[in-house]
Formats: structure tokens, C-alpha cells, sequence
């Protein structure tokens, strides 16, 4: 029986660690913990969220952004805000995760960093082989409670035209 791999973990690990190839070196006198504090400290943007998802290379990286501003109320929600939570998302039970717990019925993380490693996590066991059209399926029946997700993410995405970004 061939064993499932994921391609994407180890990035995952180095991402989580490293944070943006973008940021400034790192001098040799800092240790793993002050490396570890200045990523999970990070303050947000919607640019540094744009660049990390570039840096997973996920499939349809632009549905990835429109769910975002969507689970967030464009990164206004209080569970984004509490949570750290980018995606709405539950606290996993049937697959890894990096959430911490749960608060408010929803994942709570260290920083939204990890809600993205989550999401990528998410998204090996469920939606890495799906076509466009099939993950925009698979999110309006299986992903959210709201019977027009699926609608209200296209709209996200066209309004905003996030394909572009990508």
C-alpha cells in the first residue's frame, strides 16, 4: 500500500521558522527561540499574507486569499483578531494541525502564520488535487456553513481581481 506524502510539510516547517524569504538575515548570535519569538510575533498585513501564500505554492492561490477576506470580514473579525484564525477554521480532529485549541467554537493559533500551515495542512488532506471548478464545489458543500459560500468567494474573488496577484 503506497504511503500518502506530503511534498509541502517540509517547506511548512522551514516557513513556520523562517518566515518570508524577504526578511532581513538573521544574525549567527540568535538562537532558535529569538528566531521563533520575532516570527510568531510578527505584526499582520494583507502583503505579507499574499507573499506566504506565493511562498506554499498553493493550487489556486487566489481562492486561498478571497477565503481569507471572506472567513475575516477582510481581517476585521473578532475571531481573526482572538483566534489568529484566517480561514474560520474548526479545531481539526481526523488530521495534524498547528492550532493551539479552540475559543469560540474556532481554531486558536499562535499567530496567523500558522492558520496558513493549517490551511495548507487542510488543504493536503482534502483539496490538493482539485481543479478550480472542484474546490470551489468541495468549499460551497463541505468548508462552510453558509449555503452561498461558494458564490460569495467568486464574488471575492472577481470584485477584488485576486487571480492577478498570483
Amino acid at each position: 500500500m503506497p504511503i500518502k506524502t506530503y511534498p509541502k510539510l517540509t517547506a511548512l516547517v522551514l516557513f513556520l521558522f523562517l518566515g518570508s524569504v524577504d526578511r532581513k538575515p538573521v544574525e549567527p548570535v540568535h538562537t532558535v527561540e529569538t528566531i521563533f519569538y520575532e516570527v510568531t510575533n510578527e505584526v499582520f498585513s494583507e502583503e505579507l499574507l499574499i507573499e506566504a501564500i506565493k511562498q506554499m505554492k498553493l493550487n489556486h492561490p487566489h481562492i486561498v486569499l478571497a477565503q481569507a477576506k471572506l472567513e475575516t470580514g477582510h481581517f476585521k473579525s473578532t475571531i481573526f483578531l482572538e483566534n489568529n484564525n484566517l480561514f474560520g477554521m474548526k479545531q481539526a480532529r481526523s488530521r495534524p494541525t498547528t492550532a493551539l485549541g479552540e475559543y469560540r467554537g474556532h481554531a486558536v493559533y499562535r499567530n496567523w502564520r500558522e492558520s496558513l500551515i493549517d490551511y495548507v495542512l487542510y488543504s493536503a488532506y482534502y483539496t490538493d488535487d482539485k481543479s478550480e471548478h472542484e474546490l470551489y464545489d468541495h468549499l460551497g458543500e463541505h468548508y462552510a456553513e453558509d449555503p452561498i459560500y461558494e458564490v460569495k468567494l467568486r464574488d471575492v474573488v472577481e470584485r477584488g481581481e485576486l487571480e492577478i496577484l498570483f
